[in-house]
């Protein structure tokens, strides 16, 4: 957090699939979650398969904030992960919608989620856990990668938070396998 406050994070860059990131990330946040009654779904669009240029590491990170944030506050029900690549004008552009059926945030509370060291509720550490740094860290994250975060929410009902970030394809021959 300090780092990313002091604009001392820098971007590394490699070549990676993006679905595969995706998967492993999302099958290694379930499996921490096993005794909770919920269901994980991943709609993956097939232009994820395509080597993507950018900074895999940083990416995990966001995805493991948000997925990792869906399962603390949903006690049963589901948490769907889709995404997606977006051409827009001439930039393609990753997509990702992580949603739960969770507590959700009430409207008043939405706009300070991203703040650091706030929670939507007093007691949300107690019951919960945590320091309410996960979503400002994801949000400068984003930032530093060039993307965009916002949520939609509904207090009881649960969450949505809708992840876009610029994006290169790599070429197939550059593939690597994404840092852990």
């Amino acid at each position: 957090f300090s780092q990313l406050e002091a604009g001392k994070m820098v971007v590394k860059k490699s070549t990676f699939k993006v679905n595969n990131l995706i998967s492993e990330t999302a099958n290694s946040i379930a499996a921490q979650y096993t005794a909770k009654d919920i269901d994980l779904i991943l709609h993956l669009d097939e232009s994820l398969e395509h080597p993507i240029v950018s900074d895999a590491f940083r990416l995990r990170q966001i995805i493991t904030n948000l997925l990792g944030n869906a399962y603390k506050f949903t006690d049963k029900g589901s948490i769907t992960l889709t995404g997606n690549i977006i051409e827009k004008q001439k930039t393609k552009q990753l997509f990702l919608k992580i949603s739960d059926t969770g507590i959700g945030i009430s409207k008043e509370k939405q706009k300070l989620i991203f703040k650091e060291f706030t929670q939507a509720e007093n007691d949300t550490d107690k019951k919960y856990g945590g320091y309410g740094l996960g979503l400002t860290i994801t949000k400068k994250l984003t930032e530093l990668l060039g993307g965009t975060i916002r949520l939609e929410s509904i207090l009881g009902k649960g969450s949505a938070f809708y992840l876009e970030l610029p994006l290169v394809y790599g070429s197939p021959s550059e593939n690597s396998t994404p840092p852990a």
